[in-house]
């Protein structure tokens, strides 16, 4: 499912689970108005896994991302279910939200971008003699393949990134890309660590969970080693100061929180404030990749037309020279 469409399957069922409807009720309730066949055989699976004792986590697993099941299951430990579909879905809307903006201001940039491959394309075959179809389709193969091109190759650099932890850094370090994935990390982590400190769970287990479902290899680590101090009995706010990978208001305020006994306060308050922050730089990202985009458009552009004037300054040339001059 699309940023969209998760959006609105969470949506649906924070509102059924705030209405005090079960979940498996619920489940039977959308079930009825699944608009595809996959989300059909979803839900009947969901459906089959909750009548057979499973958690509402363990139901909905095999259809969800190790995010979404970490958030669901760390609220529904602490009787915060409805909460946490709500998150999930407030996090899929600001996705949908900045994807929707992104994909609009890229319009103009990739209308140039096929403009400065068909023009040249045209009026070289008209030119020529040699006919219009082959180098248009030439042309427009060559411009689609980079642009598939560099989708996949996104697409797997972020992959790649969640789990190895210098390809982690590096996006960070990236000025327009890195604080939309930092935050987006931090927002994970928040939430999954206010759900299980609202459930009065072990800190050590908040710790683990929030930093395998933060998706970022040194956010992580980082987690991780804090839970392993914190089960030993050690007190978590003076090594985060020194854990880089958090930002230092971010590991003050938890320390703070921690001696005074309101972490369950603080995490609340952490996790609505890194939402907003993700929501923002995603939007700010997505501003700025339509930019990018019509940068290379318009050297595209330009090299093409560069082309073309060669062409026909060589025609000209060859023309001259078949004439005596």
């Amino acid at each position: 499912m699309n940023p969209s469409r998760k959006a609105v399957f969470f949506g649906e069922f924070a509102r059924l689970s705030g209405a005090g409807i079960p979940v498996d009720k619920g489940l039977k309730l959308l079930l009825r108005h699944a608009p595809n066949a996959p989300l059909r055989d979803a839900l009947k699976g969901m459906d089959a896994a909750l009548r057979n004792g499973s958690t509402i986590a363990e139901a909905m697993a095999p259809a969800l991302s190790p995010l979404e099941t970490g958030v669901i299951r760390a609220a529904e430990n602490g009787g915060q279910i409805a909460a946490g579909f709500a998150h999930l879905e407030k996090w899929y809307s600001s996705q949908a939200k900045a994807r929707d903006a992104a994909l609009h201001a890229l319009a103009y940039p990739l209308l140039i971008a096929h403009a400065a491959a068909v023009i040249p394309a045209v009026v070289g075959g008209i030119t020529s003699g040699s006919g219009v179809l082959q180098p248009l389709l030439l042309n427009l193969g060559g411009l689609w393949f980079i642009l598939v091109s560099l989708y996949a190759l996104s697409r797997f650099i972020l992959g790649a990134a969640r789990k190895i932890p210098s390809l982690d850094a590096i996006i960070s370090a990236v000025p327009w890309l890195g604080p939309a994935w930092r935050n987006s990390g931090l927002a994970r982590w928040a939430a999954v660590m206010h759900f299980h400190i609202m459930s009065g769970q072990l800190l050590s287990g908040a710790f683990a969970e929030a930093g395998t479902a933060s998706q970022r290899p040194r956010l992580n680590a980082a987690s991780q080693r804090l839970s392993a101090l914190t089960a030993s009995g050690q007190p978590a706010g003076p090594a985060m100061i020194h854990e880089p990978v958090f930002p230092e208001a971010v590991a003050l305020h938890f320390a703070s929180a921690e001696e005074a006994g309101m972490l369950d306060t603080e995490c609340a308050g952490l996790a609505d404030r890194a939402l907003h922050d993700a929501t923002v730089s995603m939007q700010r990202a997505g501003e700025w990749l339509p930019r990018i985009i019509y940068i290379a458009a318009m050297i595209f552009a330009a090299w093409q037309v560069l082309n073309m004037g060669r062409g026909v300054f060589q025609q000209q040339q060859n023309f001259l020279r078949d004439i005596g001059f």
